[in-house]
């Protein structure tokens, strides 16, 4: 049993409407794809057998987010997602996504809640790094056809208005990456606070896939 933490913007928040429009219109491209919510994987493997796993879970993301909300609510605080890139990946889960912003509240809250809930616990820092993203499209399409990375381009400069130009070196440095695209300038899009954390059994058909539990912040 695959069970894993999802941290989402709110729905009905701007964050949560781009992504989910963006996720929707990329996915329109693939028919074969699937739509899916929009969110970053906090922790997977989760050990997690009752209501009453999912719920300590649930109350020490809220326990993590607390200790963090005054800096994160200040005029200096960065938001806890944020982006830097878009990237055309090998991967299924992977296919398309944004890159986020390194955030040490955020990289802290991963740190926490993998080293409380995941099965094996990970003390030895053996495991990989953590590379937050929002995933876009979930397809085993490779490659991706140049017609479709233009348009895929084109949709995510529409969304985010703003100008991709090709990083040229990222797809040298990992081999998982067809093209990857630096954004001109910061994009608003990004969330912290409202939030949802949401655990989650991915197992099957993602159209299967079952929020166990959820609270918002």
């Amino acid at each position: 049993m695959t069970i894993v933490l999802w941290f989402c913007p709110q729905q009905g928040t701007p964050a949560y409407g781009v992504l989910k429009q963006l996720i929707s219109s990329i996915q329109t491209l693939f028919p074969s794809s699937v739509t899916f919510e929009p969110h970053i994987t906090i922790a997977t493997n989760l050990e997690c057998n009752n209501k009453d796993d999912v719920n300590k879970i649930l109350t020490s993301c809220v326990a993590a987010i607390k200790s963090i909300e005054k800096p994160l609510k200040s005029s200096r605080g960065a938001p806890l997602v944020s982006f830097r890139s878009c990237s055309i990946k090998k991967p299924y889960f992977q296919k398309v996504i944004l890159n986020c912003k390194d955030n040490k509240y955020l990289l802290g809250l991963q740190k926490i809640m993998t080293e409380m809930y995941s099965s094996p616990k990970v003390t030895d820092g053996s495991s990989p790094r953590f590379k937050p993203h929002v995933s876009l499209l979930y397809s085993d399409v490779r490659p991706v056809s140049q017609a479709y990375v233009r348009m895929i381009e084109q949709r995510v400069e529409d969304a985010l208005d703003l100008t991709l130009s090709v990083d040229e070196g990222s797809a040298a440095d990992d081999s998982d990456i067809q093209i990857e695209w630096i954004f001109d300038r910061e994009p608003t899009l990004s969330w912290s606070i409202p939030g949802s954390f949401k655990v989650v059994r991915c197992e099957g058909p993602v159209s299967e896939w079952e929020v166990l539990g959820r609270t918002d912040i």
